[in-house]
């Protein structure tokens, strides 16, 4: 018996869909319903937790030569222990995360550079206003502790982190996305 026949023979007689098995296993329907023709192979952390989630080894899954065995134990409880918090979000605030979440990391990339610009804008006005009074002590010391620059610098800090975690964020949500 093939793997595919496996996987469909131990999700009828877990009394699965293939929705409930997708959302056990972290996929989609689709990618189920390839599984169990014959034209995709899952990937070897889903064969891992189709395994666990049917009660088989993955040896068992993989051997063709092996029947079904009498009665696979069906796993009372998702594993969701396994899964990445974007694939446990359910419902279709889930599936909107799982497909567009990449989305989020492009805004607060884009929120980041805006802060980056903001914060440099405010170090450059400041620069511009107190550049004729170098030669004045009083104006100089003004100038290198003014309020202005440094909430600038603070503003130019945040927005390099909110630009690199953005994308970041969007890299790891784009690449989830994609599986």
């Amino acid at each position: 018996m093939k793997l595919n026949e496996k996987i469909f023979q131990c999700r009828k007689q877990s009394g699965l869909s293939q929705e409930e098995l997708a959302e056990r296993v972290g996929v989609s329907r689709q990618a189920v319903s390839k599984w169990e023709l014959g034209t995709a192979l899952p990937e070897l952390d889903k064969l891992k937790l189709l395994a666990k989630t049917f009660g088989v080894s993955t040896d068992w899954l993989l051997d063709d030569e092996q029947d079904m065995p009498q009665e696979p134990r069906q796993e009372t409880q998702p594993v969701a222990e396994q899964r990445s918090w974007v694939e446990a979000v359910p419902g279709v605030l889930g599936k909107l995360l799982r497909r567009y979440g990449w989305l989020f990391g492009v805004d607060l990339a884009v929120a980041g550079a805006a802060f980056l610009g903001l914060g440099a804008l405010a170090r450059f006005m400041v620069g511009r206003m107190f550049s004729g009074f170098e030669d004045d002590y009083l104006m100089s010391d003004m100038f290198t502790n003014d309020p202005v620059s440094i909430m600038g610098t603070v503003i130019m800090a945040v927005g390099a982190v909110l630009l690199v975690a953005g994308i970041v964020l969007a890299a790891i949500l784009k690449r989830k996305g994609k599986k």
